[in-house]
């Protein structure tokens, strides 16, 4: 008896990259790309219409959503199929935010669409193992995971006055953690700061 191949849902706007994707599962007798999408929007909607057996999404989308916020949604919509999360940039912020959720996990966009394919067969099978959270380049640093959290508010332009009521510390203990920031970065202003983070592969380029 014939299988019916495992059902997926890809949400991204990058339609050179989707289309080498959905080629790649045609040519399979177990995955088939049910429904593409270019926003968040619309990905969470074919989700809830077309029921996948996995979601695989981008980290960036147009909409100003992220993949690991439209995995929140879903999970919040009771979605219990699992999501890989694409990204260009896997740094700390990105692992973080997909380990908080269930059944959530990231991959880079580095690798190749066949090494994509295998990942998703594990996932969906329950067999994936985690990704390797690249922490090299922080630990190189020795940013601390309390000025991580500083830098990462300074990227989304956030003031010192605005982290310091999100984060419920004081403006003189974030000014602090930035100084920290600045000395272990060897930079000399916040535009350095976010720079080397970013070319180092710490943050995420902001949208």
């Amino acid at each position: 008896m014939q299988v019916k191949p495992d059902r997926v849902v890809m949400i991204d706007d990058q339609v050179s990259f989707v289309d080498a994707f959905g080629l790649a599962l045609s040519l399979t007798d177990d995955l088939k790309l049910v429904g593409r999408a270019s926003n968040a929007g619309e990905g969470i909607d074919l989700c809830t219409t077309q029921s996948p057996d996995l979601v695989i999404t981008d980290y960036r989308l147009p909409d100003g959503r992220t993949g690991t916020k439209v995995a929140e949604e879903l999970r919040a919509d009771g979605f219990t199929a699992p999501i890989i999360v694409l990204t260009g940039f896997l740094a700390p912020q990105v692992q973080r935010e997909v380990d908080s959720l269930v059944g959530v996990s990231a991959i880079s966009k580095d690798e190749s669409i066949q090494d994509i394919v295998t990942r998703m067969r594990s996932t969906i099978s329950g067999n994936a193992s985690s990704a390797e959270c690249p922490q090299k380049s922080e630990e190189q640093f020795g940013l601390t995971s309390a000025e991580l959290e500083v830098l990462e508010a300074l990227n989304t332009g956030a003031t010192p006055n605005e982290i310091s009521e999100s984060l419920f510390l004081s403006v003189h203990t974030v000014r602090g953690r930035i100084k920290a920031i600045y000395r272990k970065l060897n930079v000399g202003s916040l535009g350095e700061a976010i720079a080397k983070a970013t070319r180092a592969g710490v943050l995420v380029p902001p949208t």
